[in-house]
């Protein structure tokens, strides 16, 4: 506490706040939640939960430093046709020490949230470094460590005279300080991208929003710097919906034994109506006949009325096949995502 009360005097004293600007952050300090890091516009802190969207979070964890890093080194942003890393070096050794420092202190009701504020260059429409904003929520519960971006990458506020305004405006639409939230998103001027199976997942409760991922276990491990190759990778990969490429196979599964399994798509079908079978030629040779006989019963129109689910075994496939098959095709080449797949699976009537 003492060191927060020096913080603020201090400011106010460079800023040259009037009193009743102090008395009212004065206020705040005393009422607000736990800081674990501040340094300007940059904190990290526990906080209450937003929502009980997610239930509670399973509050407190110990996620070491180490693994903590090693899964927001996979976040990256596009950039054209290449890709950055998301957090600096030298500002992902002070944000992931205290978000593990957090999660352990932190309880069920609780979340963690941070801001972090850099320049990047070589960004769309700047010639020179431009200063940026990362904020997100921070909380971990059955499906893994939960992100909820605020901010990825928008403008900060370097030339505003106002040190407090980000406190005074919590707005999450116009102040890119403010973190996450379960409830909605803003949108923002960068996409996020990691590489493929990095273990980053976004889960089922977003709906579709692009700010929130989940770092599995998979991703929470001590890792080096990416290569070259991996960033390379990340351009092209799509962040997929946790549990519903699980979902996809199994949808497969049935599909494939409503066909009959791998192969039999052009097979006889069941019969749904009793009808006179097709007449049984007994072969009066042996079965490697070494010269063509003719067979004295030819097989049913397979176009009539009775028998138009007794198809041929070399059959064209049919209009849904086809769809199908085209739909894996674009599918495999990652032309269209999961979701995509899977709503279009449902509409062709699989």
């Amino acid at each position: 506490m003492k060191r927060k009360l020096k913080i603020l005097f201090f400011s106010f004293f460079l800023t040259g706040c009037s009193f009743s600007d102090l008395t009212d952050s004065f206020t705040n300090i005393l009422q607000s939640d736990e800081i674990l890091f501040l340094s300007a516009y940059e904190n990290v802190k526990i906080v209450e939960q937003d929502s009980q969207l997610t239930g509670k979070n399973s509050h407190p964890v110990n996620i070491s430093q180490e693994r903590v890093e090693g899964a927001l080194k996979l976040l990256l942003f596009r950039v054209g046709s290449s890709t950055k890393s998301l957090f600096p070096g030298k500002k992902l050794d002070s944000i992931s020490y205290n978000i593990s420092k957090g999660l352990a202190k932190a309880n069920k009701n609780q979340d963690i949230v941070f801001t972090m504020e850099d320049w990047y260059s070589n960004l769309p429409g700047t010639k020179f470094k431009d200063n940026r904003v990362v904020s997100a929520r921070v909380f971990y519960n059955k499906d893994g460590l939960n992100v909820i971006f605020g901010s990825v990458l928008r403008k900060g506020f370097q030339s505003t005279t106002d040190p407090m305004l980000v406190s005074r405006n919590p707005d999450l639409k116009t102040n890119p300080y403010v973190p996450g939230s379960r409830l909605f998103s803003v949108k923002n001027p960068f996409t996020l991208s990691v590489p493929p199976n990095s273990g980053i997942m976004r889960p089922r409760v977003a709906k579709g929003r692009v700010d929130w991922i989940i770092l599995t276990r998979k991703s929470l491990v001590a890792r080096s710097n990416l290569s070259e190759s991996d960033r390379k990778s990340a351009r092209s990969s799509n962040i997929e919906v946790q549990g519903l490429k699980s979902e996809v196979q199994q949808l497969r599964q049935e599909l494939q034994s409503l066909k009959g399994g791998p192969g039999q798509q052009y097979r006889y079908s069941a019969q749904p109506y009793p009808y006179p079978q097709p007449y049984q030629y007994q072969r009066p040779y042996p079965y490697r006949q070494p010269y063509p006989y003719q067979q004295p019963y030819a097989y049913p129109n397979p176009n009539s009325y009775q028998n138009q689910q007794y198809r041929q075994p070399n059959q064209p496939p049919t209009n849904n096949q086809l769809s199908l098959k085209s739909l894996e095709s674009m599918r495999s080449r990652g032309l269209i995502s999961e979701e995509s797949y899977l709503r279009k699976l449902k509409e062709l009537g699989y």
